[in-house]
């Protein structure tokens, strides 16, 4: 072993416990998820988890088909439910950019840390809480609405009111024909390697995003994005914040 080769092994990080990393990431994870079900945000904060840096890369899932004018995050499992509601604030409909921000870290391993919707090119200044159709925006503070969205697989979509109904059919159809519950048998397969993936509603032209959500199941808040000038530039999905894992 050459000198260059016996200082660098000295000056490498010792390793961790398990034992310990383990409780650090069960204290992280509780702590995540009150993160991710603030009402408010600063913006800074929401780029930490869409930015590349040491511990995240943003990578493009694809484009998303939205066919009608109200996007809707969802786990496909509660699609054509009273579980899942279109969005309060309106969109163009069209085809949108979708971004994924890979996590990788020694606590959580390669996980994926958010997902955004780019509804236009211009800058983001400012976020606001994503409320379900028929709650205003200033009603954020209202503790009788819970404007999270609840993912009980670990896996979540973004859809449009009107594709949302295309996507819930061909969940029952699949079932019917095949006798399998399409997100095990289906779903789960195509976001195992990355942790997203496009997916065409069978019957349809129509592409939706699927993606892991973060560390599994839970509550995750969204929020729209705003420009200076106050118009819409993107929607966000975050699910673990960069800051709280090591």
């Amino acid at each position: 072993m050459g000198l260059f080769d016996f200082l660098k092994k000295k000056k490498s990080a010792p390793e961790v416990d398990p034992a310990v990393l383990k409780e650090l990431f069960v204290s992280a994870r509780r702590q995540n998820q009150n993160f991710c079900q603030r009402n408010y945000v600063e913006a800074e904060q929401i780029f930490s988890v869409f930015s590349n840096s040491a511990k995240t890369e943003l990578v493009k899932v694809g484009d998303m088909d939205a066919t009608s004018n109200r996007l809707m995050l969802a786990d496909p499992c509660y699609l054509g439910s009273n579980m899942v509601l279109p969005m309060e604030r309106a969109t163009q409909a069209g085809k949108y950019p979708v971004f994924a921000s890979v996590l990788t870290t020694k606590m959580t391993g390669r996980v994926i840390a958010g997902v955004k919707v780019k509804l236009s090119d211009t800058g983001t200044v400012r976020y606001e809480l994503a409320m379900p159709l028929g709650i205003k925006a200033w009603t954020v503070d209202d503790a009788m609405n819970f404007p999270y969205v609840d993912i009980s697989t670990g896996i979540g979509c973004v859809v449009d009111k009107e594709t949302e109904l295309s996507f819930a059919a061909a969940y029952n159809n699949y079932f019917n024909i095949h006798g399998k519950d399409m997100i095990l048998d289906l779903l789960e397969p195509m976001v195992s390697e990355n942790g997203y993936a496009m997916f065409t509603i069978p019957g349809t032209e129509v592409t939706v995003p699927l993606f892991r959500t973060g560390l599994g199941q839970g509550a995750y808040n969204a929020y729209w994005g705003f420009d200076k000038e106050n118009k819409l530039t993107e929607l966000v999905f975050p699910f673990v914040y960069p800051e709280l894992f090591e």
